[in-house]
């Protein structure tokens, strides 16, 4: 069941802040509904989404070191510090030759060791690429593979979005229900996957990423009319840009 998952969100977002006891025991056992989903040694990690371009335009330096960067992504993959890449080759814009785009999740402590890592990169020492880096919370929702598979091959879009105005736990109870079903019965479809909310940003209002998910779709329209549709765009509770990631390539490393 997912719907636990996404309930407990609603119950830590509507406890933030207040700090009686009793609200922080009926936390706790949300938290404890949180910890019986699979994956639950996830649940609380921070969690970055990583968007890549190449900054040369040396094409010879790139296929000198394609190897080694390649060495470098999958030892990061193995060691689960990233997770749910996917690669663009049918791009309009930031293409470089027939090397395609790449994007990723990465798990780490904060935002600082998020950025050492990915300096650390040959990717990053040698020039060959630059990083956008978006912070995304935790994740909650995989991939539904066998609605995805249902569904056919399509391309993928990632929903980034940002709530400029503070969500009441108590006004917008209902409201932030809703959006949860929405999604929930998306994920259900195979129309979206790889959700991950930042809770403490929707609380502060703090106008960077509060949460993103995966849209597949053939068109950016057909992902624009996902998104508008969803209750928080509706009553303009958050807002979103969309960019076209290509198609999905590397889940999360299994032993």
């Amino acid at each position: 069941m997912k719907k636990p998952v996404f309930y407990a969100v609603i119950a830590l977002l509507c406890a933030c802040n207040n700090q009686t006891q009793e609200q922080k025991s009926t936390n706790d056992t949300d938290l404890q509904q949180i910890t019986t989903e699979e994956d639950n040694s996830e649940i609380f990690r921070k969690n970055f989404a990583i968007v890549w371009k190449w900054n040369t335009k040396n094409r010879q330096l790139i296929e000198d070191n394609i190897s080694e960067v390649s060495i470098e992504m999958t030892k990061l993959w193995e060691k689960n510090v990233i997770e749910n890449a996917y690669f663009n080759q049918d791009i309009d814009v930031d293409k470089f030759e027939y090397f395609p785009n790449i994007s990723c999740f990465l798990k780490t402590s904060s935002l600082e060791e998020a950025e050492k890592t990915l300096n650390n990169l040959i990717l990053v020492e040698k020039g060959l690429a630059e990083y956008t880096i978006y912070p995304v919370g935790s994740k909650f929702l995989g991939r539904n593979t066998g609605a995805i598979i249902k569904r056919g091959s399509s391309k993928s879009y990632v929903a980034v979005w940002s709530t400029p105005k503070k969500v009441d736990p108590d006004k917008d109870r209902d409201l932030i229900i809703a959006q949860s079903d929405a999604l929930l019965k998306l994920w259900n479809e195979g129309s979206v996957e790889n959700v991950y909310f930042d809770i403490e940003g929707t609380q502060k209002a703090n106008n960077v990423t509060d949460f993103v998910f995966f849209i597949n779709v053939n068109s950016e329209d057909e992902a624009k009319e996902i998104c508008n549709n969803l209750p928080f765009s509706r009553e303009k509770k958050a807002t979103y840009k969309l960019l076209h990631v290509g198609i999905f390539w590397l889940g999360e490393y299994k032993q």
